[in-house]
C-alpha cells in the first residue's frame, strides 16, 4: 500500500538520487548540513555510526540526495529482521497455516528527513517515498532468493508521539507480540509487502 500517488512518486524519483553510504567518506558525509530537530541521535548516527555499522555488516544505509541542489534530503538504514506474529495476527491470512511464529522481514532501522532543506528541495512525501523504496527492496530480496514477507520498523515516539500515525497511513500496523509500555520510546510495527 502506497500513500503517495504514482505521479507524486515519479516526481520525487525525478529529483532524488539514492546512494549507498559506502560510496561516501566520513568527510563527504560531514560536509552535509543535516538537521533532525530535537532528535540529535539521527545526526549522530549518520555522521558517526552509519559507515562503521555498514563496514561490519550490521546495517546498510542509503542517502537521498537532491539532484539539483545536491542537498542531503535524508537517509534510511536497513537490516535483516524477523517479526513474531500471534495466532490472532495470522488469523484470516494466508499465514494462518504457517507453523512458526517468527517470519522473515526487512528492518527499517533508521529513517530521517532533513528539516533544513532549501526552498527548492522542500516538499512533502519524502518519508513515504522511502517506505515505497524499502518495499521495493523487500521484493528484490524475494527475487534474489531470500524470503521476506514484511517490512518492520520501531516507530520512534520519543520526539514525536504521532510517528506511528505516519506509518499507519503508509500501511503499517502495530505488532501485538510487542505491546508498548508507557516507558517505551518506540512502537514496533510491520507492513505486509503482499498487502
Amino acid at each position: 500500500m502506497s500513500y503517495l500517488t504514482s505521479k507524486d512518486f515519479e516526481s520525487i524519483c525525478n529529483t532524488v538520487k539514492i546512494f549507498p553510504i559506502s560510496s561516501a567518506s566520513i568527510g563527504d558525509i560531514s560536509q552535509y548540513s543535516f538537521d533532525c530537530g530535537e532528535a540529535k541521535e539521527y545526526e549522530t548516527f549518520l555522521k558517526e555510526k552509519a559507515l562503521l555499522l555498514e563496514k561490519i555488516g550490521v546495517t546498510r544505509t542509503f542517502l537521498l540526495i537532491h539532484s539539483h541542489t545536491r542537498e542531503l534530503i535524508g537517509y534510511f538504514s536497513l537490516s535483516a529482521d524477523t517479526v513474531r506474529l500471534t495466532i490472532d495476527e495470522k488469523k484470516g491470512t494466508d499465514l494462518e497455516k504457517v507453523d512458526f511464529m517468527a517470519l522473515p522481514a526487512l528492518k527499517l532501522g533508521k529513517l530521517a528527513i532533513n528539516k533544513s532543506l532549501s526552498e527548492q528541495a522542500q516538499r512533502k512525501g519524502y518519508g513515504s517515498f522511502v517506505l515505497d523504496i524499502v518495499n521495493t527492496y523487500a521484493f528484490e530480496m524475494l527475487d534474489n532468493g531470500v524470503a521476506c514477507r514484511f517490512v518492520t520498523v520501531d516507530a520512534d515516539i520519543e520526539y514525536n508521539p504521532d510517528t506511528p500515525e505516519f506509518y499507519k497511513k503508509n500501511g503499517f500496523v502495530a505488532n501485538q507480540s510487542r505491546r508498548s509500555r508507557s516507558t517505551d520510546k518506540t512502537v514496533s510495527m510491520r507492513r505486509d509487502i503482499f498487502a
